[in-house]
Formats: C-alpha cells, sequence, structure tokens
C-alpha cells in the first residue's frame, strides 16, 4: 500500500514538473521580448512620442509606450489616446463593403457603370496629357485593390500638375484602364460612397452599427465626441526645423466621410480590430464576416501581370527613405501581403498596411499574431520612425520564433 502511495505521489510530482516547465517556458517566451534595445532606441531618437504593442494567440496584448501624448507635456502616451489613423481606415472600409458582398447587395466583379455613373464617367488622363474615356468597367475589386486607376496627388506627378478649368467631376481623372496597372488612390473613398448609397447610412453610422459598435471600439470615430476629444494626440509635421505641431483638436465636424483616411481611433481600439481579423471575423458575441470572406481578402487578388510600384511615395509627402514595403509583394482585399522571401522576421503571407503619419500593422494570421505601431507627423516612411516600427516586428517575431 505504502509503495503504491508513493508511485502515485511520484508520478503526481513528475506530471506537477513538467506542467510547472511548461508555463515556465511559456513566461520565458512571453519575456522574450527585450524592452533594453525599444528604449535605447527611442532614447537616441529626436521622436515626441510612440506607442506600439501587440497580441499573441492567446489574445494576450502587451503594450509599449514612449513619451507624452502632448508633445513637451508630462504624461505618457497610452493604448486610450486617439490618433488620426488615415490610412489604416482602408482596412475597416474594406470589411464594411465585404459585408455587403456576403449579403448579396453588390458582386466583387459586377460592373459599377449603373451604381455608381458619377465615378464611371471619369476620364482617363494619358501619359501624354489626353483625356479618353475608360473602355473596361470598373469594379468593387479594382476599387479594393487599387487598381481601377485612381491615384492621389502625392502618388502621381501627372495629377499633381493637372489643373484643368471648369472641372465637372467629383474626382480627379483616372491614371489607366481598370485592372491593368496598380496605382494607390482614392479608391477606398469610391468604396465608401459605395457603402453609403447601398446600405442608405452614412459611413459614420455603418461603422457604428456594424463594425467599430458591435466591436466595442468606442474612441474610433470620423468626429470624435467631445467627452473624447482631450484623449487626441499632438500631430504635426518633421521638417529641417525639427517637429512643428498643427492644430490637435479638429475645429469643425466633417459632414463627408473620407473612407480613405478619415477616421480617427486609439491603439487599443485598432488591436480590438485586428484581433477580430486573426479569428477569421468573429468577436465575442457574434461575427463581424465569414471565415471564407476573410481567407479571400487575405489572398492575392492582383492581376498576374500587375506589380506593386512603391516607387511613387517618393515625394515630399510619402517620404521613401524608410523603405516602406517592396515590389515583390502583393496586394489582397485590404492590404499589402509580405511575399519576400529574402525578408529577415516577417512571415511570408502575413499582412500589413499604414497610416501616412507613420503607424503601421502587421497581421500574422498563421502564428495569430498582431502588431500596432503610433507615432503622429508627417511626412510617411520617416526612416526613424519606420526603423522603429521594424525593431519592434523583429523583436516580436523573433521572440515567438525562439
Amino acid at each position: 500500500m505504502n509503495h503504491l502511495i508513493m508511485k502515485n505521489l511520484l508520478f503526481t510530482l513528475i506530471i506537477i514538473s513538467i506542467l510547472t516547465g511548461c508555463k515556465t517556458e511559456k513566461q520565458e517566451r512571453e519575456k522574450a521580448i527585450n524592452p533594453l534595445p525599444l528604449n535605447t532606441y527611442f532614447q537616441n531618437s529626436e521622436l515626441p512620442a510612440a506607442i506600439m504593442g501587440y497580441s499573441n494567440k492567446d489574445g494576450q496584448i502587451k503594450w509599449y509606450t514612449y513619451g507624452p501624448s502632448v508633445w513637451d507635456g508630462k504624461d505618457t502616451i497610452n493604448e486610450n489616446n486617439i490618433f488620426r489613423i488615415y490610412s489604416m481606415t482602408k482596412a475597416i472600409t474594406s470589411v464594411a463593403a465585404m459585408q455587403l458582398v456576403e449579403q448579396g447587395k453588390i458582386g466583387l466583379d459586377d460592373p459599377l457603370d449603373d451604381l455608381m455613373p458619377e465615378m464611371t464617367s471619369i476620364p482617363i488622363l494619358t501619359k501624354e496629357g489626353e483625356l479618353v474615356k475608360g473602355s473596361k468597367s470598373i469594379t468593387l475589386r479594382h476599387l479594393l485593390t487599387h487598381t481601377a486607376g485612381f491615384g492621389y496627388d502625392f502618388t502621381s506627378s501627372r495629377l499633381q500638375s493637372f489643373q484643368p478649368d471648369n472641372w465637372e467631376y467629383e474626382d480627379k481623372p483616372r491614371l489607366f484602364e481598370a485592372g491593368t496597372n496598380w496605382r494607390y488612390g482614392t479608391n477606398a473613398d469610391w468604396v465608401g460612397k459605395i457603402v453609403e448609397k447601398i446600405s442608405g447610412e452614412n459611413l459614420e453610422q455603418y461603422f457604428r452599427n456594424y463594425i467599430t459598435g458591435p466591436l466595442q471600439m468606442d474612441a474610433t470615430w470620423f468626429n470624435v465626441p467631445d467627452n473624447l476629444k482631450d484623449r487626441i494626440v499632438s500631430y504635426g509635421v518633421r521638417d529641417s526645423t525639427g517637429f512643428n505641431e498643427y492644430p490637435r483638436i479638429p475645429k469643425k465636424p466633417v459632414t463627408s466621410y473620407n473612407a480613405g483616411g478619415g477616421l480617427f481611433g486609439s491603439p487599443k481600439d485598432y488591436m480590438t480590430f485586428l484581433q477580430c481579423m486573426l479569428n477569421y471575423g468573429k468577436y465575442e458575441g457574434g461575427q463581424l464576416l465569414k471565415r471564407e470572406t476573410f481567407e479571400l481578402m487575405l489572398k492575392d487578388n492582383l492581376p498576374k501581370e500587375v506589380s506593386l510600384n512603391y516607387e511613387q511615395f517618393n515625394n515630399d509627402v510619402m517620404s521613401y527613405t524608410g523603405g516602406f514595403g517592396d515590389v515583390s509583394d502583393r496586394w489582397g482585399l485590404a492590404w499589402a501581403i509580405e511575399a519576400n522571401k529574402s525578408e529577415l522576421f516577417r512571415p511570408i503571407g502575413s499582412v500589413y498596411w499604414a497610416g501616412a503619419a507613420n503607424s503601421y500593422y502587421t497581421l500574422d494570421i498563421e502564428n495569430k499574431i498582431a502588431i500596432v505601431y503610433f507615432t503622429q507627423y508627417f511626412p510617411f516612411n520617416d526612416k526613424e520612425s519606420f526603423d522603429f516600427y521594424r525593431l519592434f516586428e523583429q523583436e516580436v517575431f523573433q521572440s515567438f520564433n525562439n
């Protein structure tokens, strides 16, 4: 009997030892992100403030914060502060559009000539400076993949210099036939107008009803409520004189909602959105998208002959000094897809994108890792800020691969 008791006790101790070892190993893995390189980088930088965080496969979130929320202030920036997220708005807009696709209210490849004549009638500006009518119909897939032909002034010298008299359209001309090239531009703005037209709601209402509201992203708005405005961080521009701040609090509410870059939001809110994406559109209490819809958003949706021409970002507004993106990467229905086989740490197939004021995110579906990084100044892709994001990204991925 004593022998049996001792045998059971020994077995119990072995099991406890194994479990404790597993727990210790997991704890060590959680501690593997060494904050010292991040702290040293920030201290040696000229950055006024930065915040970054990651979520692991268990849904645990860790934040790393540097500097004050208001430049030259005495507080410490945190995940509840509110940022202008600019083009990180686009992924939320894509989710809205794909919800309508799921509901059968629009098809990804349906011609939009009848639904959006104000968009499809916009002519193409050729390289020779002539305006010609497009011969191919624009579809929602074209818009979501930035292959519809629309650009921004800061991604096209042709558009920048285009100053016609009596221009009757709601946007500048397109640059090419739909589906024949990739140009980062106002495509998502048009997606927002489509969502509004089909749903009968403005974009602020639609997001609150079907995305940001259900996810309890209560700091994410086109018009930040008065009771939240004190949480808005400083933002500005970096030039030869240093960092110069713009007015922090918006003076007037917007009535036209910029689906390509108009949202304010907190790092915590955006992490909540990315965690929902990690769960294939599922959140506690509901489902934003079906799994198969989200899987489609993750796939390469570009025509094989089309590649990403990131060199368009090399100008006064979108600096290329940081090295953002790679021409070998591809595009899904909301974000860029990492495809560079020489990438040192970001897994192939993970997705990423950014906001114009030097905010970035990475989503690694396979390993269930989400990363967000926020600073708040122009020009985009500033080397010092971009390198900080990449350092953080490297620390996160290396810690999970050790």
